[in-house]
């Protein structure tokens, strides 16, 4: 039986933050390379959340409210920069503060839904409405899976342009905050 698309099946789902009694197992992620985002999940996204060393926000489907079907994970972060980004002139700084998607993934069963556009758009939104009008950020950033990259850079990322980084298993791609409208 194929997958239903979309267009077959119309879903509808919520966003919200990670819960203690969610069903975070049997998440299918298809690539082997995605395997530890899927670990992540299962072993210490909860924990992680409850402690704040990270924040996780799950896409559930209304018809089974309690199993992640997606997910991203949020933490404070920071860009190192010789050079000040546009509209920093003048900056004494060479580190310049950033919220990094630890993991982001959807559940491939999903695929068509735009889950993980509508989670970079979340996280956009909330660094603009919720953390950029009291505290400094002006990056968001992702290490990114090889596999992933043209997903990010779809979403308006950019590689980080070093060698060593061009060459990284995960390589670090960026989105300049303080440039977005």
């Amino acid at each position: 039986m194929a997958a239903a698309t979309p267009a077959q099946n119309e879903l509808e789902f919520n966003l919200r933050e990670l819960s203690p009694d969610d069903s975070v197992s049997g998440l299918s992620l298809g690539d082997a390379a995605f395997n530890p985002l899927k670990t992540f999940l299962n072993r210490d996204a909860k924990k992680h959340h409850q402690q704040n060393g990270s924040k996780t926000y799950v896409f559930v489907s209304t018809s089974a409210p309690k199993k992640v079907i997606a997910y991203v994970t949020l933490l404070c972060s920071h860009v190192e920069s010789q050079t000040p980004p546009d509209g920093l002139d003048g900056s004494r700084f060479t580190d310049y503060p950033a919220i990094k998607i630890a993991r982001l993934a959807v559940d491939r069963r999903f695929t068509g839904y735009r889950l993980g556009t509508r989670l970079i758009d979340f996280t956009i939104a909330l660094a603009q409405t919720k953390i950029m009008p009291h505290i400094g950020c002006r990056f968001l950033v992702v290490d990114s899976k090889k596999q992933a990259i043209n997903f990010y850079i779809k979403q308006g990322f950019r590689i980080l342009e070093t060698e060593a980084n061009k060459k990284a298993t995960n390589p670090v791609m960026f989105v300049d905050l303080g440039k977005l409208e």
